[in-house]
């Protein structure tokens, strides 16, 4: 199991998650997850998770908790970074 990451790469991650969220279509916690392994940001699918909860909570990305997996991307109105 890999070590608690620092801040620094905290951010990184968020920052990479914040750029492979799509616009119109959605992409699951799974999908995210294994881009960032193929980026060099391999963490865990549950660290992946806590994060995408923490997007949702402070940015213009929806969760579709319909159905599992859930599916994740940025609100239609929402405004760029």
């Amino acid at each position: 199991m890999p070590k608690r990451s620092d801040t620094l790469e905290t951010v990184q991650i968020i920052l990479a998650l914040l750029q492979r969220i799509p616009r119109s279509s959605k992409k699951t916690a799974a999908d995210l997850h294994a881009e960032l392994s193929e980026a060099g940001l391999a963490r865990d699918i549950r660290t992946i998770q806590r994060h995408l909860e923490f997007l949702t909570t402070y940015f213009d990305i929806e969760c579709d908790a319909r159905s599992s997996p859930y599916g994740y991307r940025w609100a239609p109105d929402a405004k760029a970074l």
